[in-house]
């Protein structure tokens, strides 16, 4: 058995720091902090650093998949003592 084809990478699959700050709603800095961290997955290459678009929504999936099965945050049972 082999695997399946790989699709090639186009230029919407590659993007930059800023384009995902813009998808995280977060400062270019921290975007780029957490890729020199490894919170975010990232390829560097000379001196730019790229991020493959599957590669965010993969870590941003297992991340949120994780804070659901470790139960409520200190923000959400704050917000739940309130109501």
């Amino acid at each position: 058995m082999s695997a399946p084809p790989r699709r090639r990478l186009t230029a919407d699959d590659v993007l930059t720091a800023r384009d995902v700050a813009l998808l995280l709603h977060a400062p270019v800095s921290t975007v780029e902090d957490w890729a020199r961290r490894g919170i975010l997955p990232s390829v560097k290459i000379g001196r730019r650093r790229l991020y493959i678009r599957q590669h965010i929504e993969t870590a941003l999936i297992g991340q949120a998949a994780e804070d659901r099965s470790n139960g409520p945050t200190w923000r959400s049972q704050r917000i739940n003592r309130r109501g």
